[in-house]
């Protein structure tokens, strides 16, 4: 028997049951096999998914992963219920499905004709419109997370939005003060907009832990790929939002050149290539 559930807002009891049946109301996706694991820097191809090994070890996994479903502990939704729904989750086999719910989610009709063995007539009817394909998708047996937008199920997940976090503004204030950057009069901590605080946050975490022989040859690179940056042989000047954008970029050395036609790319993407084994 497969059940839908339905977080709701409420403190006290989070929790409903909207329905138990025989039926599927989700579908798994036949290309689950071509994930890669959570990486901000990766943005995924249409038929890709990103995925979170271990994930039941994970601070944000979901409350219902861990525990043995007992439906009798829910008590079941009410229709004035259906539009405090945050998310849906449903377990079906082996498979946990979580559906976001925003509201046009929730359709709200005064009168509806409903098709059906008998053509009947509804007043005040309420409808949730499920997905062909959920939000997410726990695989239970592997203990794998598959999902296309960290945003959209940052609310079932909480705490998972930390995998892409925004650097804090002492984080952002110590990235400035680095000796490789001159901070002109114009810019500051507070200007630094969230698209380079997420750039920021990434770059720190590896930048810190290159020897300055690296460091000094990204300088370089950044330099001949991007001269429309400040640059006199050790120090960037840093103006603006682009100027701090098109460094981060080196920074990641995201700058490339394409080996047939010469022509110079900015990587929109990047994840590392399998080493043949």
């Amino acid at each position: 028997m497969n059940c839908l559930l339905a977080r709701v807002k409420d403190r006290k009891e989070k929790y409903r049951i909207v329905i138990t049946r025989d039926f599927s109301f989700y579908e798994c996706p036949e290309n689950l096999s071509n994930s890669h694991e959570y990486t901000p820097s990766y943005k995924l191809e249409n038929d890709e998914w990103y995925s979170i090994s271990d994930f039941s070890k994970k601070e944000f996994c979901n409350e219902f992963i861990n525990i043995e479903l007992d439906t009798t502990a829910y008590r079941v939704i009410d229709k004035a219920e259906l539009c405090d729904i945050i998310y849906l989750c449903a377990k079906q086999d082996d498979i946990w499905y979580f559906q976001r719910v925003f509201k046009h989610s929730v359709l709200e009709k005064k009168r509806a004709v409903l098709l059906g063995d008998k053509i009947t007539v509804k007043k005040n009817l309420k409808q949730i419109i499920l997905s062909d394909i959920a939000d997410a998708m726990y695989i239970i047996n592997d203990d794998k997370l598959y999902f296309r937008k960290l945003e959209t199920i940052a609310p079932i997940f909480r705490g998972i939005d930390s995998l892409y976090r925004e650097a804090t503004n002492d984080e952002i204030s110590g990235f400035l003060e680095e000796p490789f950057i001159q901070v002109g009069e114009e810019y500051s901590v507070e200007k630094v907009g969230k698209a380079n605080r997420q750039r920021i946050a990434m770059v720190i975490e590896n930048f810190n832990h290159l020897e300055q022989e690296q460091k000094s040859k990204i300088f370089l690179y950044t330099n001949r790929y991007y001269p429309q940056l400040e640059f006199d042989g050790t120090v960037f000047t840093i103006r603006g939002e682009d100027d701090m954008k098109y460094l981060l970029y080196g920074l990641e050395q995201r700058y490339y050149t394409t080996p047939a036609t010469n022509e110079k790319r900015i990587a929109n993407s990047v994840r590392s290539i399998p080493e043949n084994k």
